[in-house]
């Protein structure tokens, strides 16, 4: 059964002309009530205990390897099999052939039939069958030079150097997260109401953080088979590192197909930030306290980011936003609200104000994490057939009117195609006269309001849908989007991807930053992200001692 979202005062959120912007929507930081941070702080809360079963690997890393997660009631396996890193093959991108690892988390424990089966299925990639419940297949490559710098330090007794870990910021980095379905995996739609990864991206997020453990005790490994008397990876140093991720045009594809699932998310965190910044702001209270401890944690988090921003507002500039909170913080008449407080950043722009805002979210962390139970969406649309075409009209000139200030008729407009690659099916995107034959894949959203309400114009106000689609078939899926999403008002960005200057970066940044919880997100060519998952994140152990519930905007630490 689906999760019912509480009612929502439309004033609790921004309003969609504004926001939806997919430049305005970059801006959006990782929260609590993003996937990889809930994952964490559940993980924590609950005491998940993560046990290595087996880890049968030799010097040259070839073998396999088997975790058991202990969650409340449930047991879950991550197999791994692990490589010789080769060059041949090796690509960040889904069209790889050889990755350095491969894993896929089961529910229950994996026997070795289960074991040989993935080990020879995976391979195949598209071709291959996951076993029955499998939820996640994921695959890894190392940073070669970190990677090998961190055996050979370890190896010599010695801790890596922290400048090379703090600007790699990895030793593995994600090439794929593919569950909900793919290769045969359990639907994320078949999970049960209390299943442990029920929420949006959890099973993923699971994986994504099982890889990063993984990483750490391989290098650890080789090290030990460099010289028995290798020292430990230092365990602070395992904090800082995350899981390294790529993602690109496929992560826009993805808020185009889940528009219920996108309203959701960005509705319960909008609520979740109202009442937040409703909170009376008192001088020297915990929640002020704590407000301070973090803000100053913060600003130096953005002050020490070594990475260089494109599309992207610098770190130094978000920084200097926050210092312009402080700086209200320690005024003699602080503001009467939280809102208040954090809207000091404003003149600096959009994104000091929304790391405030994630920052208020971290002051009553039950209450945050109370909206969670609400992410999970039916995302299924429906046609009303017996709605009037007066009141379809209406609908599109109240909640579509963005689509109509667009000229199609301009060629920049139209200066795109979008397609699917041959080698597996990747999304792309290029020029028209390049591509001239290729299926135009992208969600037209604009152009197909358009033509819905150049139809709709002439045709009797109180004709029903139903019969206007029975003259006019070609336009069932635009009218079964806009009557399922009908009074929803963050379902959808106003982009047009079809345009020459639209940016992809800016949504893929949305899903990585915001939903999935990346942390320095930078941007590349205007539609490649890089990024780091769980980057300052507890290991296991602190996670079976319950004692990972503050771990945001890690420092950098001092040489060991």
């Amino acid at each position: 059964m689906q999760t019912a979202a509480p009612d929502t005062d439309p004033a609790l959120g921004p309003d969609p002309e504004a926001f939806m912007r997919p430049e305005r929507l970059a801006t959006l930081p990782p929260t609590r009530l993003s996937a990889s941070r809930s994952l964490i702080n559940r993980m924590s809360r609950e005491r998940w205990r993560i046990e290595v079963v087996r880890f049968d690997i030799d010097d040259r890393a070839r073998g396999d390897a088997l975790y058991r997660v202990h969650a409340p009631g449930r047991t879950f396996d991550f197999m791994v099999f692990s490589f010789e890193p080769k060059l041949e093959g090796r690509t960040g991108r889904i069209i790889g052939t050889d990755w350095d690892m491969m894993g896929a988390l089961v529910e229950g424990e994996a026997g070795e039939a289960e074991m040989r089966a993935t080990r020879a299925e995976f391979p195949k990639l598209y071709a291959g069958r996951a076993t029955p419940g499998t939820l996640v297949w994921c695959r890894s490559n190392r940073s070669l030079r970190l990677f090998d710098h961190v055996i050979e330090r370890l190896a010599s007794g010695r801790q890596p150097d922290v400048d090379e870990l703090w600007r790699v910021g990895y030793l593995m980095r994600n090439t794929g997260l593919d569950g909900n379905g793919t290769f045969g995996t359990r639907s994320y739609l078949a999970l049960e109401d209390d299943h442990p990864l029920r929420g949006p991206y959890q099973a993923q997020m699971l994986s994504a953080y099982l890889m990063r453990e993984f990483s750490f005790d391989l290098a650890e490994h080789l090290a030990r088979l460099a010289n028995p008397g290798a020292v430990r990876l230092d365990a602070d140093l395992k904090r800082l590192l995350g899981l390294g991720n790529g993602s690109a045009l496929g992560l826009v594809f993805f808020a185009n197909n889940h528009p219920a699932l996108l309203d959701r998310w960005l509705t319960l965190r909008f609520a979740a930030v109202t009442e937040a910044r409703a909170r009376p702001a008192v001088p020297g209270d915990a929640e002020w306290n704590r407000a301070a401890e973090l803000l100053e944690r913060a600003i130096a988090f953005y002050d020490e980011d070594p990475f260089r921003y494109r599309s992207f507002t610098p770190a130094a500039t978000v920084a200097d936003g926050l210092r312009l909170i402080a700086k209200a913080m320690a005024g003699a008449e602080p503001p009467r609200t939280f809102g208040e407080l954090v809207d000091a950043a404003a003149e600096v722009g959009p994104d000091a104000v929304e790391v405030g805002n994630a920052i208020l979210l971290e002051l009553r962390p039950e209450a945050t994490d109370a909206w969670l139970r609400y992410q999970p969406v039916d995302e299924t649309l429906t046609r009303r057939p017996a709605q009037r075409v007066g009141e379809l009209r209406e609908l599109l000139d109240r909640e579509y009117a963005w689509t109509r200030r667009l000229d199609l008729a301009d060629p920049a407009q139209r200066r795109f195609r979008w397609y699917k690659s041959r080698d597996a099916e990747e999304p792309r995107r290029g020029p028209v006269e390049e591509v001239p034959e290729g299926f135009e894949w992208a969600l037209d959203l604009p152009g197909d309001v358009q033509r819905l309400a150049r139809a709709l114009r002439d045709e009797p106000a109180d004709r029903m849908v139903g019969e206007f689609l029975a003259a006019h078939p070609a336009e069932r899926a635009t009218v079964q989007r806009v009557q399922g999403l009908a009074g929803r008002r963050y379902h959808s960005p106003h982009m047009n991807m079809l345009a020459g200057d639209f940016t992809p970066a800016h949504i893929v940044r949305l899903m990585n930053a915001a939903f999935h919880g990346l942390d320095k997100t930078v941007d590349g060519l205007g539609r490649n992200v890089l990024g780091l998952l769980f980057h300052g994140a507890p290991v296991a152990t602190d996670l079976a001692a319950g004692h990972a519930a503050d771990w945001i905007y890690p420092r950098r630490p001092e040489e060991r």
